[in-house]
């Protein structure tokens, strides 16, 4: 590989990205992460003058990295960016990223919040995982993870909330609903959500065009801090199976993933039509059933704990 040339600057490769058929070197990789970011913001106007961004930090590579180049980007337009954790109450797992948020955040001078599920919900991942039912842990944490953001934005004063799903997520998120027929959730497959009577908020995505494995060698050339340890009650089941599958895929036919993302917006975009959101009746928050996931989930934890 050292024998090759960078595509853009003529110094030594390290990387050759089969899709584009691009070789790049150490400096030029990082520079073509930032202007697919800058595109994807572009393209789907996902940004205005003066907005204030909050970032979903978890403290993984990707949204270190979101929260690293929204902080670049929106210098001297006029926009503020914090960073909003949500600490779910894993022991260990969590500590350890709220230290790695707490450190990337000081260095870029951003401001940053952390909201708990006890605080919110009452509960923690670990006090939540030990009431016995037939919803998986990430499915719980998910449900509460996305309302406990929804929350932070909101109280925070945020126009824009963005979050670092990646393009693997997305597909691999697309055919899970897509085996289970759900197709209310592939509606929700979007760049961007737009405000709404029912939330007044932009939700953005702006890495949702990179690849994560790309995503992870940006980080890593950047010097991002990566968390040592994963979460105890991660479930892959049909993801990981997904995930290899698509990969393989992506081996053999370079950029197919690209294609069916692509795919999977004009999917979604002729479902959203079929899909009404309304306010939940309990909580008031945006919903497309009567009562929401979160609430549903809240009231199932009750009736379990009764017993």
């Amino acid at each position: 590989m050292m024998s090759v040339k960078c595509s853009r600057c003529n110094r030594p490769a390290f990387y050759y990205r089969p899709y584009s058929g691009e070789y790049l070197c150490k400096k030029c990789f990082p520079i073509t992460i930032k202007e697919k970011v800058r595109k994807t913001i572009s393209k789907y106007k996902m940004l205005e003058y003066g907005d204030k961004i909050g970032v979903a930090v978890s403290g993984g590579k990707d949204s270190l990295s979101l929260l690293k180049i929204l902080t670049e980007i929106s210098k001297g337009k006029g926009s503020e960016v914090i960073a909003i954790t949500i600490d779910e109450g894993i022991k260990g797992y969590r500590d350890e990223a709220l230290k790695l948020v707490r450190k990337v955040s000081k260095k870029l001078n951003v401001r940053y919040t952390v909201y708990s599920f006890k605080d919110l919900f009452g509960y923690t991942m670990d006090e939540l995982v030990k009431i016995k039912s037939n919803i998986s842990a990430c499915a719980i944490c998910g449900v509460f993870r996305r309302r406990a953001l929804d929350i932070a934005a909101m109280e925070e004063g945020v126009t824009v909330l963005a979050t670092a799903h990646n393009l693997d997520d997305t597909i691999q998120t697309f055919f899970i609903n897509l085996f289970n027929v759900d197709l209310k959730r592939i509606s929700w497959i979007s760049p961007i959500s737009k405000p709404s009577n029912l939330f007044k908020i932009r939700r953005i995505h702006p890495m949702i065009e990179l690849y994560e494995k790309e995503i992870a060698l940006y980080a890593y050339l950047e010097g991002m801090p990566l968390q040592s340890t994963t979460c105890p009650y991660m479930e892959e089941g049909i993801r990981s199976e997904i995930r290899s599958y698509l990969n393989s895929m992506e081996d053999r036919h370079p950029g197919i993933k690209y294609n069916i993302y692509y795919a999977a917006l004009r999917i979604a975009e002729r479902l959203k039509s079929e899909v009404k959101a309304v306010r939940c009746k309990l909580c008031g928050f945006p919903s497309i059933n009567e009562v929401c996931q979160v609430c549903q989930l809240r009231s199932t934890i009750t009736k379990i704990k009764s017993f």
